[in-house]
C-alpha cells in the first residue's frame, strides 16, 4: 500500500492498480516484482511474465563438493496447500508431525543435469567457514522461477531436507544453538536468506535488477567478524 500511494503521488493520479507477482514471505527480505498500471490488471496479461529469482542463503554445514559447481533439485508440485496451512500450537510443538503432512514427493538426490527452473532449484555453494569446534556454515546461491508457493519457504524446506537448514530457520534450532554466541547476538531473530536479484522477461528485452546481499548471508562477513 505504501508503494501504491507513492506511485500515485509520483504520477499525479488518483488511482493506480498494483498486482504483486511475487508470493511474499514475511520473514524474507530483498526484492519482489510488482506490476503497476493505470488500468485494472488482467490476470491473463501476466502469463507471459517470467521471473527468475536469485536468493542468497547462509546454511549450516558444508555441502558436498559437487555443490560448488552447481546442482539442480526438483521441488515438489503436490502438497503445498497442506504444507502452508495454518498450524495450531500443538502442531508447532511437534515439528516432525507438521512436516509429515506436507511435502513428501521431494527428490533427495541433487543432479548435475539441467532442469527447468519453473519446477526446480539451481543451488551453488560459494563459500564455507569452519569454526574451531568443527562447526561449519556455508553461503549458497539459489535460482528458481518456481511460482507455486512462497519460494523462500520452499527453498528453506528443500535445504533442510538436504541436511543444510538455513541459519535461524525455526526448524533448525538445534544446529543454531551450537553457533558462537557472538554470531547469535548479531543474527538475533533474522532468518539468513533473502532475494537479491531478479531476471524479468515479458516478451521484450530482459530486465535484471539486483542489490547487495545482506552481510548475514555471507561467510566472508562472519569470517572477519569472528576473527575480531
Amino acid at each position: 500500500m505504501i508503494i501504491k500511494k507513492h506511485a500515485e503521488y509520483n504520477r499525479c493520479v488518483n488511482q493506480i492498480f498494483c498486482k504483486s507477482v511475487s508470493k511474499l514471505d514475511t520473514f524474507c527480505e530483498g526484492l519482489c516484482v510488482l506490476v503497476v498500471s493505470p488500468l485494472k490488471i488482467d490476470e491473463h496479461c501476466l502469463r507471459s511474465l517470467k521471473v527468475v529469482y536469485t536468493f542468497d542463503a547462509l546454511v549450516h554445514g558444508r555441502p558436498p563438493e559437487e555443490w560448488e559447481r552447481g546442482v539442480f533439485i526438483q521441488v515438489p508440485t503436490e502438497g503445498l496447500r497442506q504444507w502452508k496451512m495454518q498450524k495450531t500450537k500443538q502442531q508447532e510443538n511437534n515439528a516432525d508431525n507438521v512436516e509429515s503432512i506436507g511435502i513428501t514427493s521431494i527428490s533427495r538426490t541433487p543432479s548435475r543435469t539441467a532442469l527447468d527452473l519453473d519446477g526446480a532449484l539451481f543451488i551453488k555453494c560459494h563459500d564455507s567457514l569452519q569454526f574451531d569446534n568443527q562447526l561449519q556454515i556455508s553461503t549458497l546461491t539459489v535460482k528458481s522461477s518456481f511460482d507455486n508457493g512462497r519460494l523462500a519457504n520452499v527453498i528453506s524446506y528443500v535445504l533442510r531436507k538436504q541436511g543444510h537448514p538455513v541459519v535461524n530457520d525455526r526448524f533448525g534450532r538445534r544446529e543454531y544453538s551450537f553457533l558462537p554466541r557472538r554470531m547469535k547476538n548479531i543474527v538475533k531473530q533474522k532468518v539468513c536468506i533473502g532475494c537479491y536479484r531478479l531476471d524479468v522477461e515479458d516478451g521484450g528485452e530482459p530486465i535484471t535488477v539486483h542489490i547487495d546481499s545482506n552481510k548475514r548471508t555471507q561467510c566472508s562477513f562472519w569470517r572477519g567478524c569472528l576473527q575480531k
